[in-house]
């Protein structure tokens, strides 16, 4: 009978370690960001990820995420007319994309890392235009006094946003946490977003060019 037991205990051992082992191999994880913008005229964003990948050796891994981000603040958008100012609202993209990593000290507490992703951006057409008028020099443009700013609040049309591919570098650390893999990810992430805005049967390209900071937990 103890035989067995001890049987028992080192099989269960030996399948907690493989099980352990394993465990290194996969990694799935969530994570949050925050991006100011490098251009003026550009929006600020956030974002959340979801991904999992495979860990080919131990300081490369590879896999695939989907990204959802917030572009918030507005770009400016020239309307033929000096004293008139399109500018957008608020706009949100879906973007699932493929990422690589390299930790360069895979077996200590701490780790540097670099990584990148290649993804695609689904942009929902969901928000409108509103537009702004200032007067001009040494004019009064429709009743408003020179030097004065005044802005209307009608929306004037739905914003269509074209989709697109986009492309992200990541540079930070990582911290293990317990003994199965999981670790904590801080870092800085350069990402960019070339955008295509469609209205009154033009478009204007862009590429919102982001940077800031990043939590990642990898589980």
């Amino acid at each position: 009978m103890k035989r067995l037991l001890l049987v028992c205990v080192a099989t269960l051992s030996l399948l907690q370690g493989a099980n352990a082992q394993e465990d290194r191999k996969f990694e799935l994880g969530a994570g949050g960001s925050f991006g100011f913008s490098l251009k003026k005229g550009q929006p600020n964003s956030y974002g959340f990820d979801l991904f999992g990948g495979y860990k080919f050796n131990p300081h490369f891994t590879a896999g695939i995420g989907v990204n959802y981000i917030n572009y918030f603040g507005r770009v400016d958008l020239p309307s033929g007319d000096p004293n008139l100012y399109l500018q957008t609202g608020q706009y949100h993209a879906f973007r699932p994309y493929l990422y690589f990593r390299y930790d360069f000290l895979p077996d200590k507490k701490w780790s540097p890392f670099i990584g990148a992703k290649l993804g695609y951006a689904f942009f929902p057409d969901t928000h409108y235009f509103e537009r702004w008028v200032i007067s001009g020099d040494g004019l009064n443009y429709g009743g408003i006094p020179r030097g004065f700013k005044h802005i209307l609040t009608y929306p004037t049309q739905p914003l269509g946003v074209r989709n697109s591919f986009f492309g992200t570098i990541d540079v930070g650390v990582s911290r293990r946490i317990g003994n199965h893999g999981s670790k904590l990810s801080l870092g800085v992430s350069l990402d960019l977003q070339p955008v295509r805005f469609q209205y009154d049967h033009s478009d204007q390209k862009r590429i919102s060019t982001t940077v800031g900071p990043y939590v990642k937990m990898k589980f």
